[in-house]
C-alpha cells in the first residue's frame, strides 16, 4: 500500500471491535482495514466478543486480537455484564487507545460504555439495517461520529431514527485489496482443478446462502431460461447457511431438484478467490443489501455483476456498463438480465473490464484506508 497523498503520517493505536459471530463480510471488512492501518504505522489491536474462526483467521494474517465476552444492558446477568465491562474498561485504559472504532452498530453498545469515562473517542461503523429503536437502544450511552458503509444506508437509518440525522458522520465505501487478474491459460488450469466445465459460461453465486440474498430467485430464474441459453451456461453456487449451519442451503438443493435446476453447491468455499477467476458472470440478486463485499470482490476479479437494485448494491454497480441492476425477488428480471450476458460473451468482457476500473477509482483499500484515517482525524480533532 502507498503513502497517502495528504502526507498523513499515522503514528495511531486503533481499538477494532466487533462481536463476530462468524466469518461474514463485515470481519473480512474489519480485517481488511486493520491490515491497511498496519501497513501505513499505526498500531491495531482488534478485540472480539467471540472464541471462533474469526481469530483464527485473524492470527494466520497476524493480526493482533484479544477476547472480551460482550454483552448487552438488561436485567438478565446484569452483574456479569458489569463484570465484563469493568474488565474491558480497565483494558482500554492500560493500552491507553487514541481511539475505538466499532465495526457494526450491535459491537458498539458495549464498547461504547466502556469507552465513555475513560473519554476515548469512539466511532460507530453501521453496516445493517435496524429499527428506531434498536439504534436508540445501541447508543444509548453515546457516540462521536458515524461511518456508513453506503448512502443508501445511511437514508434508511435516519428515517428510522430521525434524531441519527444531526450526528455527526458520513459515508465511507469499503475497500478491497486488487488482486492479479488471472490470465486465460490460468482460468481454464482453475476450471480443471474445481471440476468445471470449459467451454461453458460459468455464473456464480458466491456468499451467504440465506432468503435475502436471493438464491432462491436465482434457481427460479433458470428454470426459466430458454433451453439454447442454458445448454451455453453452467451455475455453480458456493456458500452456506452458518448461521442455521446448513439448513437454508439444503432447502434450496431440494428446490433445485424439484424445479429440475442443474445447479452446482458447492458449500463454503475458502477459495472464493478461485472461484471468481474461473467465473465469468457473477449474481448478486439480494433484496436487502447495505453495501456488499461479493459484488466489490467480482468486480475487482474484472467480472459484471447482475444484481438486485436494492441498498448500496446500485452505488457499486453502473447500469449498463459495469452490470445490470434487476428488481428485487423478480426471477423473470433476472432471467431476462442472464440471457442478456450468456448470450453476449463480448459485451461479458467489456463489462467486465469496466467493473475492475471502477474498483480501482471508488473502491480499493488504500482509497478506503486514506478515507478512514480522515475520520480518525476528524474526530480526534487534530492532524494525524
Amino acid at each position: 500500500m502507498g503513502r497517502l497523498s495528504s502526507n498523513i503520517e499515522p503514528k495511531l493505536k486503533i481499538c477494532l471491535v466487533s462481536l463476530a459471530p462468524f466469518v461474514g463480510g463485515a470481519e473480512v471488512a474489519m480485517e481488511r482495514l486493520a491490515l491497511g492501518l498496519e501497513r501505513l504505522g499505526c498500531k491495531v489491536i482488534c478485540a472480539l466478543g467471540s472464541k471462533n474462526e474469526v481469530g483464527e483467521r485473524f492470527s494466520r494474517q497476524e493480526i493482533k486480537w484479544v477476547y472480551f465476552p460482550m454483552l448487552f444492558t438488561g436485567k438478565l446477568n446484569f452483574p456479569y455484564y458489569l463484570w465484563a465491562l469493568a474488565r474491558f474498561r480497565k483494558y482500554l485504559a492500560k493500552e491507553k487507545f487514541d481511539l475505538v472504532h466499532a465495526n457494526d452498530l450491535p459491537s458498539f453498545q458495549f464498547v461504547s460504555h466502556a469507552a465513555r469515562p475513560l473519554g476515548i473517542p469512539r466511532i460507530c461503523h453501521h453496516r445493517y439495517i435496524f429499527d428506531g429503536e434498536a439504534i436508540k437502544w445501541f447508543l444509548k450511552f453515546g457516540v462521536e461520529y458515524h461511518v456508513f458503509v453506503s448512502k443508501a444506508l445511511r437514508k434508511d437509518l435516519e428515517e428510522a431514527y430521525p434524531p441519527l440525522a444531526s450526528h455527526a458522520g458520513e459515508v465511507v465505501y469499503d475497500g478491497l485489496p486488487l488482486p492479479k487478474l488471472a490470465d486465460e491459460k490460468t482460468r481454464l488450469e482453475l476450471r480443471k482443478n474445481l471440476k468445471l466445465p470449459e467451454d461453458k459460461t460459468i455464473v456464480l453465486f458466491a456468499g451467504q446462502i440465506i432468503p435475502r440474498k436471493g438464491v432462491q430467485d436465482l434457481i427460479q430464474a433458470w428454470q426459466i431460461l430458454p433451453e439454447e441459453t442454458k445448454k451455453k451456461a453452467y451455475l455453480a453456487i458456493i456458500g452456506d447457511d452458518l448461521a442455521g449451519k446448513g439448513a437454508y442451503r439444503r432447502e434450496m438443493e431440494a428446490l433445485a431438484r424439484e424445479l429440475g435446476v442443474k445447479a452446482d453447491f458447492r458449500g463454503f468455499q475458502k477459495n472464493v478467490d478461485e472461484w471468481l477467476d474461473t467465473a465469468d458472470i457473477v449474481t448478486v440478486p439480494s433484496h436487502i443489501e447495505p453495501l456488499g463485499n461479493a459484488t466489490l470482490e467480482a468486480m475487482a476479479h474484472a467480472r459484471p455483476v447482475i444484481g438486485g437494485a436494492v441498498g448500496g448494491i446500485p452505488e457499486m454497480i453502473v447500469e449498463g456498463e459495469t452490470g445490470l441492476l434487476v428488481p428485487p425477488e423478480s426471477p423473470e428480471a433476472l432471467a431476462e438480465a442472464l440471457v442478456s450476458l450468456i448470450e453476449d460473451p463480448a459485451l461479458v468482457k467489456e463489462m467486465g473490464k469496466a467493473a475492475r476500473r471502477r474498483c480501482e477509482e471508488v473502491f480499493s483499500l488504500d482509497r478506503h484506508v486514506e478515507n478512514m484515517l480522515r475520520v480518525y482525524e476528524i474526530v480526534l480533532g487534530e492532524v494525524v
